[in-house]
């Protein structure tokens, strides 16, 4: 009889930019992979490559103390009828939702993916004081299976978790990011000259569009494109307004290029990839894409951040909500074509080195087996 694993994402196009080819290489190895998730164009796609589908309707960002306990209840529902042998969960609300019901329904083996804290960790307002303590809590809970493994990202995020949830060593993994396809993130021949400064990720104010934007001013009238792409994530508060990125564009500022599917192409015709996050990141992966693109990067010196950099090596290290400092690294990088392109070959061989998918999928089919075999 075949082993099951039942994925649980919050949404359907998160799993599929961050967890596919882990999905797909279980289904490979001979699971049976049920996908748990909020499905919005790609059900089709997930059907074809072999994913048993059920609905989830969870929203990332509101909370709502009976859609919570809603999706408790259905993700407790499916872990009955399914009867998996293993529950991966991505992201905050799965990964606690997930916890819970795989600790109170037979223990089931669990992993955690943790890839960032999120906003709540960051921000210094009140009430996200009162959710971090919340949180905490959960988490606490969640984490309290003892047939467990959970992924961190980044160094702080573990020392962090592992400090109020009294996690055991041999249940922490330290993975670098979501890894990329080398085959395909990988140098261009052309465009060692590009006048193109990329923005990419989600397009979330603390993201750090704003300094972006103010940074970008700075270059108006000089023959250089700063280019923004991204989906305008409406489901978070913190998304940046349209009215204020079409007014900036309106300004000769910057280009909004919108969702780009395919990356890679932009990546590698720019001469820099810019992220000033503040966010509760894991690894951000358009650093490692960049990366791998043999780009140089600039970001800021935060949890997720610094850590997809080797600093003044592969990229540049600013502070957090300072486009004064931001805007003096991207200046420095625009005069200096010769450190683009040792700073680019660097980052390649740090992708070499780090951020293989091969590598990171690998590492996963191996915690399965381990809690498998380990779960009696």
């Amino acid at each position: 009889m075949k082993k099951k694993i039942m994925f649980i994402s919050n949404v359907d196009w998160f799993f599929l930019s961050h967890r596919l080819p882990i999905g797909l290489e279980a289904i490979d190895q001979g699971y049976e992979v049920h996908l748990v998730t909020r499905f919005t164009k790609y059900k089709d796609f997930f059907l074809e490559k072999g994913f048993i589908l059920h609905p989830l309707d969870m929203h990332r960002t509101k909370i709502n103390l009976f859609k919570l306990i809603k999706n408790l209840l259905r993700i407790c529902f499916l872990i009955t009828k399914i009867k998996p042998n293993l529950v991966h969960s991505i992201t905050i609300k799965p990964v606690i939702l997930g916890g819970i019901a795989s600790k109170i329904l037979f223990n089931t083996p669990f992993v955690a993916s943790i890839s960032g804290l999120g906003y709540v960790f960051v921000s210094k307002s009140k009430i996200a004081f009162l959710l971090k303590k919340v949180i905490k809590l959960l988490y606490k809970f969640a984490f309290s299976n003892k047939n467990i493994k959970v992924i961190f990202q980044n160094i702080d995020d573990l020392k962090i978790v592992r400090k109020f949830c009294n996690l055991k060593e041999n249940n922490l993994i330290l993975i670098n990011g979501s890894g990329v396809d080398l085959d395909i993130f990988k140098p261009s021949l052309e465009n060692h000259f590009s006048n193109k400064i990329l923005f990419a990720s989600r397009l979330l104010k603390s993201k750090g569009l704003v300094e972006f934007a103010e940074s970008a001013a700075k270059f108006k009238g000089q023959n250089y494109q700063f280019l923004i792409a991204g989906k305008l994530d409406k489901d978070n508060p913190d998304c940046i307004s349209e009215k204020l990125l079409m007014k900036w564009e309106e300004m000769g500022i910057i280009r909004f290029v919108g969702h780009q599917e395919d990356i890679k192409n932009l990546i590698t015709q720019s001469k820099m990839v810019v992220l000033p996050s503040y966010y509760g990141e894991g690894l951000p992966k358009i650093l490692i894409e960049a990366a791998a693109c043999g780009k140089p990067v600039i970001t800021t010196d935060h949890p997720g951040c610094r850590d997809a950099i080797i600093p003044n090596v592969s990229g540049l290290l600013v502070p957090i909500k300072d486009s004064k400092a931001l805007t003096k690294a991207i200046n420095h990088l625009l005069k200096n074509d010769e450190l683009c392109r040792q700073m680019g070959k660097s980052g390649r061989e740090l992708a070499l080195d780090r951020y293989d998918i091969k590598d990171v999928v690998n590492t996963h089919i191996k915690i399965y087996m381990e809690l498998l075999n380990n779960y009696k």
